[in-house]
């Protein structure tokens, strides 16, 4: 019985270690009649029944300790919780009794909790002007350190330390950041710092987090001399420990709520600080509940304003939902700051809950911070995948960024689950007409009109910006003659639409129109439109004869989007143009006003980037492999780089995707009749990859490598990949991330004795202008990675897209951005040497 029911307890234990604690769902006017009750405690008595409640699993989380001396959330949810166990003994003969700190639950608890402390041996501890209660007989161990003193359980690696810090050491909100920034987690549970109110608790934080099976807690308390002063509490919650050890474990855990309750500063009578009265908490029922269900933005951001007033009272859980619902109404009104701010400390707070995540993303989506606003949309994602709405921001945000067929991606998410509205269609619609793929395009464009004329007639009035995405797919999918009357309609209802102004600039330049279509597309600027509006305002600059502006409008395109190849292209046109019609590189000054835009500058036309002669690539992604387990990134991988390597400007990109041996063989052969006509030839390979007697191999979907023998056979050498590229006259580059985790190594048979098979790659050294890259170095794996791309190709990409970034340097980023996402497990590298004229990817600007 005892070993069934430690166990349990186990659970329960490891349960609130590694995840925040379910939202609590809390009768209010309940709370306020308990809280009458218990007001009339003074600190010391309520301080002495939340001590007591600790002992006897009133609080089930390290999140929700009370706010010590303050009848509070934690403390009423503490007592129902105690009175839900010991039902008999207490006799609770009414529901309205529930959850009241009657005299007789307030000597139950003592009882129980003085047996618990006598067998345990609690024992006073200070140090540095603070002290605390512990159990001596399961930290017995003590110590004294230069900061304060350390209580240690050698048996199964639990520590409580107090420390002190001076104010001249670190300012107490720097220590709770420095604290954050902790390697000790990896994890973030609560991360909370709580001001002092009047007459009330000091100023304090708490911070709990987690790494692996590794717990760490920390409770400080600001003195009044502006120090430092608290705990931090680490244990280890390895469930392979014997049952004794198990048995302590859990006793020690039910010690924490003493521990952090006992904690006292020696300058501090906070503890019988009179109570808030009653009137901050009489309302809190009902503006909680507005709070959650208003509709309108000054009532939500009212009414949770109000029940944030008595915040301290509340459990973090409640105190994260108010800030969050704060949040959603300051997004409403339009003040985005004070909307990331809310859902800043809404996450602080609770990272197990999507909504934060996902509202921080629309404000800053709001703000054009489209980078941050894609990171929250992932985060929200992962903790809520059935959340496909979150894909059309985070598609819309990506277009915005140029990464267009991340956008395209998305949206086809999006239209897969059935969910996909008016702009989805538009946007990938617009993403594949920038990426050269008309045809796709049209349909897209197609689809997005007849939704909205569906929507028009259905409710013209609901549905009024219909009107404007309507226009805007016309005026895309060359209709421009519909596309000017609706955007001209909307404009007599909106005269400050810049999206108006884009799309009538576009119809009017698709009906050569160039002066209409310039002075739209200006306007459109003006009032704040972003996108690709430059780059088309570019187009209708060098139709009209006006080369000179058009390279300032393509250079401007560029600093944003420096992977765009439409604007790169129309650089190039517009430098000739500009040679043809001044007979110089340096077109005489114009008026700068005549634009909005003025002209560029002998010294940007001489900067634009040159030529870089044919530029191939082939990208294999492997991942359905038959003889194994499949991977999941490789493919995913591949189609980034694909797009990647085509937006900067490479002539040839063919992506090819699960190939067998055969397949593999036919590819390298194709890719080398193309090489020997090609100034540069690059093969990106991910898969599985491994090396036999020191010859490096690349293993096809369809390897069964059932024996060693069989590698000469069904795979596909390092050296063949290389020979490939050999033709290219410039540059010849081999990228591998292939070196993941052989899963091939522990059944393959070994046939020949002194044969050695390994699950990475060796070192390479290719001859001549040739580089040979691993997305790790010999002997180690390269990881998948959790955020749908590898951390190689995240880093690659990344930098791929930087312009003016030399080949050298440019691996050399990649290296540092992988090593700092994988914590330094995986080392990319590269080997071979280039001649002494500098290469770049991406010569953007």
């Amino acid at each position: 019985m005892l070993r069934l029911k430690t166990i349990a307890a186990l659970i329960g234990l490891t349960l609130a270690i590694t995840t925040p604690a379910a939202a609590q769902i809390i009768d209010y006017s309940r709370f306020e009649k308990a809280k009458r009750i218990g007001d009339q405690l003074s600190g010391t008595q309520l301080r002495q029944l939340q001590s007591d409640l600790s002992w006897n699993t009133g609080y089930n989380s390290l999140t929700n300790f009370p706010l010590w001396g303050s009848f509070d959330e934690a403390t009423f949810v503490a007592i129902r919780n105690f009175q839900s166990h010991n039902l008999r003994s207490l006799n609770v003969k009414s529901f309205e009794e529930n959850s009241i700190p009657s005299p007789e639950l307030i000597k139950l608890a003592r009882t129980k909790a003085a047996k618990q402390k006598a067998l345990l041996d609690f024992r006073t501890a200070s140090a540095q002007g603070m002290t605390i209660d512990y159990p001596a007989s399961l930290l017995p161990d003590r110590e004294d350190t230069p900061t304060g003193l350390r209580l240690h359980a050698p048996r199964w690696d639990m520590s409580v330390e107090l420390q002190a810090f001076s104010a001249g050491d670190m300012p107490f909100e720097a220590r709770f950041e420095a604290l954050k920034a902790t390697p000790e987690m990896t994890r973030i549970v609560q991360a909370k710092l709580f001001k002092a109110r009047a007459g009330r608790n000091p100023t304090y934080f708490v911070l709990f987090g987690t790494k692996d099976s590794l717990g760490f807690y920390a409770r400080f308390i600001k003195g009044a001399d502006g120090s430092t002063r608290g705990m931090i509490i680490r244990w280890n919650a390895d469930t392979g420990k014997d049952t004794t050890q198990m048995v302590e474990m859990f006793e020690a855990y039910d010690a924490f709520g003493v521990m952090l309750g006992s904690l006292r500063l020696d300058d501090d009578d906070s503890g019988s600080a009179a109570e808030a009265p009653l009137s901050e908490a009489a309302d809190l029922r009902a503006n909680r509940q507005l709070c959650g269900q208003a509709k309108a933005a000054d009532d939500i951001v009212k009414a949770c304003s109000d029940v944030l007033v008595v915040g301290d009272l509340l459990l973090p859980q409640t105190l994260a939902e108010t800030r969050s619902n704060r949040g959603w109404g300051f997004y409403l009104k339009g003040d985005y700051d004070k909307a990331i701010a809310d859902y800043n400390e809404a996450i602080a707070l609770r990272q197990d809950d999507d909504l934060p995540f996902s509202g921080r993303g629309y404000a800053r989506f709001a703000k054009g911070d489209n980078a941050q606003a894609i990171a929250d949309f992932d985060q929200a994602l992962r903790l809520k995948p059935a959340r496909t709405e979150l894909l059309s921001y985070r598609a819309s945000a990506a277009l915005k960024l140029g990464r267009l067929q991340e956008s395209v991606d998305n949206i086809t998410s999006v239209v897969a689950g059935g969910k996909a509205v008016t702009p989805d269609y538009l946007n990938r619609g617009v993403a594949l007409l920038e990426l050269g793929r008309k045809d796709e395009a049209t349909a897209d464009l197609s689809r997005a009109i007849d939704l909205a004329s569906n929507d028009l007639a259905a409710d013209p009035a609901k549905n009024a910006y219909s009107l404007m995405y309507r226009a805007m797919a016309k005026a895309y999918g060359n209709d421009p003659d519909g596309a000017i009357a609706d955007a001209t309609r909307f404009l007599s209802s909106t005269p400050q639409s810049p999206e108006a102004f884009h799309a009538r600039g576009l119809a009017n330049a698709v009906k050569q129109n160039y002066d209409a279509a310039i002075a739209d597309y200006t306007k459109a600027i003006d009032l704040g439109r972003k996108s690709f509006i430059l780059r088309q305002r570019g187009d209708a600059y060098l139709a009209s004869g006006q080369p000179d502006l058009a390279a300032t409008d393509y250079l401007a395109m560029l600093h944003q989007f420096p992977t765009n190849p439409l604007a790169a292209s129309g650089l190039e046109k517009a430098k000739q143009a500009v040679i043809q019609k001044f007979g110089t590189n340096n077109p005489p000054a114009s008026d700068p006003n005549a634009s909005g835009q003025g002209t560029p500058s002998t010294q940007k036309l001489a900067q634009a980037p040159a030529a870089m002669g044919k530029r191939i690539a082939l990208i294999i992604g492997n991942g359905a492999y038959t003889g194994t387990s499949p991977l999941p990134n490789p493919k995913r991988d591949a189609a980034r780089l694909a797009e990647t390597f085509r937006s900067i400007g490479f002539t040839d990109v063919t992506l090819l995707e699960d190939l067998d041996n055969q397949g593999f063989n036919r590819a390298l052969q194709e890719f080398s009749d193309k090489a020997s006509q090609a100034d540069w030839a690059v093969v990106y390979y991910a898969g599985h990859g491994m090396e036999v007697d020191n010859v490096n191999y690349l293993i096809p979907v369809d390897a069964k490598l059932k024996s060693d023998r069989d590698i000469l056979f069904e795979a596909v050498p390092l050296d063949r990949v290389m020979a490939a590229g050999e033709g290219a006259k410039s540059l010849r580059l081999v990228i591998l991330d292939a070196c993941r985790n052989n899963p091939f190594e522990g059944a393959m048979t070994k046939k020949t004795a002194t044969r050695s098979v390994t699950r990475g790659l060796s070192r390479v050294e290719p001859d001549g202008a040739s580089l040979v890259v691993y997305a790790a170095k010999a002997g180690q794996v390269a990881l998948d990675g959790d955020s749908g791309n590898s951390p190689f190709v995240t880093a690659l990409d990344t930098n791929l897209r930087k312009p003016n970034v030399e080949i050298g340097k440019l691996f050399r980023l990649v290296r540092d951005d992988v090593m700092k996402a994988t914590d330094r497990q995986q080392e990319p590298f590269t080997y071979g040497s280039l001649p002494g004229e500098d290469f770049f990817f991406n010569q953007g600007k």
